[in-house]
């Protein structure tokens, strides 16, 4: 009781980082995440310039579909083509000669295109364009119609496959919720890292070591007990997290909330462990605090916290190994994207944090005893 009172009166002594990093995480939540629901996208049409030698039925009809497609634009005055698509006035030209209908129908090119060398986007309409030229042909080889028709009759079944609305019956995407769950990865590395720090290093300080030794509990006892502490801490400040990020999106709240629950508890175990090994390592709690101060960020962006993993790179990824972060990430992905949850494909992906709690609690044993025989 008294070593579990000695834990309370440090807690609450620092309850305002507490409080702020609970606050950090909810306007990260807030502002990075909450947005994504009224995110709006709009269609956008490439500038295109066509110019038409001579105009004539077949020409009319198709720059009428073209219209549909892009943006038609004009050059600017005493500005060549080639010039307009280096400084990306336009993104695709267009020129039809006046024999282009009959060209196109005799397997000929039939229509100059040139496109920007850095717009994707023009090479999708010209991808499109051929798609249309290649229908006509083959409408007419099949007699469907004649060649007179035969350009309007393709661009009305173009618009057709353009206006077809196909519904999805499909399980709702839980992104948001497990964008809260990586976030959380880098705050509770950050608070239990502060929190544990603390707590070490105020045990240390002359008076309360020297009152703790003539306590009835032994050096093993105690360190038990603040074992324990450290745990209920860290399930409790996942509770909280998991309560605020049902408060944010209630929406997009699973069955698999509980799997989550369960890889965040896993993560919090592991980062107990790390920081009393961090802690063993420092005498000066400044040294320590710089270093329980980067480690959180650091991770957060080689792990994937805030970026997904599949957006990062390999090289990023393949150092982002080197912490337990990754893998709790990781898991969070498997637990959203999987069809069904199987534990031992998640074990696949998380043993790597009981591998490190084992060297994390050797590492802090042999530098607890290291110091213990130094100062004998």
């Amino acid at each position: 009781m008294q070593v579990f009172k000695l834990f309370l009166k440090i807690m609450k002594k620092n309850i305002f980082l507490f409080v702020l990093y609970i606050g950090i995480f909810s306007l990260i939540s807030v502002f990075l995440i909450k947005g994504q629901d009224t995110a709006e996208y709009k269609e956008s049409r490439i500038a295109t310039y066509i110019l038409v030698e001579e105009e004539s039925m077949e020409s009319i009809a198709w720059v009428e579909f073209l219209e549909k497609q892009v943006q038609v634009v004009d050059l600017k005055k005493g500005i060549s083509v080639e010039d307009a698509l280096f400084w990306d006035d336009i993104d695709l030209y267009l020129f039809l000669p006046k024999d282009f209908y009959e060209r196109i129908l005799q397997g000929e090119e039939g229509i100059v295109m040139k496109a920007s060398p850095d717009s994707l986007e023009a090479m999708s309409v010209i991808s499109l364009l051929t798609s249309y030229i290649n229908t006509i042909r083959e409408t007419i080889r099949l007699g469907i119609c004649e060649k007179d028709t035969a350009i309007s009759y393709v661009a009305e079944r173009f618009e057709e496959e353009d206006s077809i609305s196909i519904e999805l019956t499909s399980k709702k995407s839980t992104g948001m919720l497990r964008g809260m769950f990586d976030m959380a990865v880098y705050v509770v590395c950050a608070l239990i890292l502060v929190i544990v720090g603390l707590v070490s290093f105020e045990i240390r300080t002359t008076d309360i070591n020297r009152r703790l030794r003539i306590s009835s509990y032994s050096t093993g006892k105690r360190n038990l007990v603040f074992g324990i502490c450290y745990a209920v801490f860290s399930i409790f400040f996942v509770g909280i997290i998991t309560c605020l990020g049902m408060a944010l999106f209630p929406d997009q709240i699973t069955s698999r909330i509980g799997l989550y629950i369960m890889n965040m508890i896993l993560f919090a175990i592991t980062m107990v462990f790390m920081a009393l090994f961090l802690s063993s390592l420092f005498k000066s709690d400044m040294a320590y605090s710089c270093i329980s101060n980067v480690i959180p960020l650091v991770s957060a962006f080689l792990c994937g916290c805030f970026i997904g993993q599949e957006l990062l790179p390999d090289a990023t990824k393949a150092v982002g190994h080197i912490f337990p972060n990754f893998y709790i990430v990781e898991a969070n992905r498997y637990i959203q994207t999987a069809k069904e949850f199987h534990f031992l494909n998640y074990l696949g992906i998380v043993w790597p944090c009981f591998l490190f709690i084992l060297l994390f609690i050797g590492g802090s044993i042999l530098i607890t005893n290291h110091m213990a025989r130094s100062e004998n």
